[in-house]
């Protein structure tokens, strides 16, 4: 039997330099759960942060005998591999994340130093690793055995009940939102309050995990929520759940709590178009301090709405979204680009209809396969479609680089100066920018939009005026 693991100080690594955009301030919320879950383990544990730490090499002291490391996206994968090489040789590496239960074969065979992968969901397993118990007892691992990789038995979901709420105190960094790397000066963090989604659309994996295991929707009482929220010392807060409003009973008794136990928070969320059938519970969640909502509208064409069940059409979301608007408050919208079917023209449609809805921002993803995804026989039904090295699909007309020009345009298009004047007129009436925060953005607006695909004679035009 291969012996098990009984660390002393643990140092926990998110490895990414360069973040995807929309999270770029997020903390690694995933591997803070991990962390809090064994620190009674150990003598030590301490969270290091790559995207503000110039040298995260150099926290590897010679104390340090066990590494955590998060491997979430597929986003600058090699990179990330690189610095996983990088650690010191005599510290045992345990990888998990999403992206590593994806590719678990793949990471051996590129960082050959990994000792263990912890498959899917980490909280309890890396707690049994760190029991000491031999690794073939430990559910939910891949390891190499005499050059070959062992795959034990994949451990069963936890219930979002049983997993401790993260532990701050281990972290290295103090997270501030930004916009493109300025400072709103608000200070930052993120509460999970459920997880899954109740909702059957046909490009989405949140009820699925890397190993095909499915959750059901599963959420925390409005009770435990607000205890964390209002231990927080964070300006603004992120629900980070799949589906924040999928029960909006639940939602109002949160905002009921917020508002009774007076917490001056700000507050973001992802919801469905669904939550416009409770114009009340938006004006109550306005008035409990939720500042910007996140849905996911994915399509601007009905026909792709349909073929991806989401459960609504444009006229839908129309009706809907003269509801949202009145609420007041920031809205963004998910987009995918190169949905099947969908011709240059018809992606293009997506910045008149989102400014039509009265959308302040958007937010463009590539459509892309995971495992377990139906989307794989989808493909493989629609001739000249197929799915890409980088797990994204695309067609012999609209191949990456192709999708990456339409997806550029939209943005041109959409985040338009005057736009762009008005989402931080609107964000300052709402107070989540300050008049000289507000001073400060309008110093860099020409920035903000070179770096959101404006183009360099725009720029120039603004700057001449």
């Amino acid at each position: 039997m291969r012996q098990g693991i009984k660390p002393s100080n643990v140092l926990c690594l998110y490895p990414y330099v360069k973040e995807v955009p929309i999270y770029e301030f997020f903390p690694p919320i995933g591997l803070e759960y991990v962390a809090t879950a064994v620190s009674d383990m150990v003598k030590s544990i301490s969270i290091v942060d790559s995207r503000y730490v110039k040298d995260p090499m150099s926290c590897f002291t010679p104390s340090v005998d066990t590494a955590l490391v998060s491997v979430n996206w597929n986003y600058t994968y090699d990179e990330v591999c690189s610095v996983i090489r990088q650690i010191p040789s005599h510290i045992r590496i345990i990888v998990g994340g999403r992206q590593a239960t994806d590719c678990v074969e793949d990471l051996f065979q590129k960082c050959p130093n990994i000792y263990v992968i912890v498959r899917g969901e980490g909280e309890a397993t890396t707690r049994d690793l760190f029991s000491g118990r031999p690794l073939e007892e430990v559910k939910g691992i891949s390891y190499v055995d005499d050059g070959k990789v062992v795959h034990n038995e994949s451990r069963p979901l936890s219930s979002v009940n049983d997993v401790k709420r993260p532990d701050r105190k281990l972290r290295t960094t103090a997270y501030r939102a930004t916009i493109r790397g300025i400072d709103l000066g608000l200070s930052f963090d993120a509460v999970m309050s459920s997880r899954g989604c109740p909702y059957k659309c046909k490009f989405c994996t949140f009820k699925l995990n890397p190993l095909g295991q499915m959750r059901t929707w599963e959420a925390r009482s409005p009770e435990s929520t607000i205890e964390e929220v209002e231990a927080l010392d964070a300006d603004f807060v992120a629900f980070v759940d799949d589906n924040f409003s999928a029960d909006m009973d639940r939602v109002e008794a949160i905002c009921d709590l917020i508002i009774a136990r007076g917490i001056k928070k700000m507050f973001l969320c992802n919801v469905r178009i669904d939550i416009a059938r409770r114009p009340a519970l938006l004006e109550k969640m306005k008035k409990a301090g939720f500042k910007v909502l996140m849905v996911g509208l994915e399509s601007a064409q009905d026909k792709s709405l349909v073929a991806m069940q989401k459960g609504f059409k444009t006229n839908t979301v129309r009706e809907a979204f003269k509801v949202i608007a009145r609420s007041g408050m920031l809205v963004n919208g998910y987009f995918i680009i190169g949905v099947i079917g969908e011709v240059e023209d018809e992606m293009l449609m997506i910045s008149p209809y989102a400014s039509e809805i009265g959308l302040d921002f958007i937010s463009l993803n590539r459509l892309r396969w995971e495992k377990f995804s139906p989307l794989e026989d989808i493909v493989k039904a629609t001739p000249g479609y197929y799915i890409g090295q980088d797990n994204g699909i695309y067609s012999e007309k609209y191949g990456r680089k192709e999708l990456t020009t339409i997806l550029k345009r939209i943005h041109r298009e959409f985040y338009s100066p005057t736009h762009v004047m008005q989402i931080l007129v609107k964000a300052l009436k709402l107070g989540v920018l300050s008049p000289r925060r507000l001073f400060t953005l309008l110093y860099y607006v020409p920035y903000i939009l070179l770096k959101t695909s404006a183009s360099k004679r725009r720029l120039k035009k603004m700057m001449k005026q």
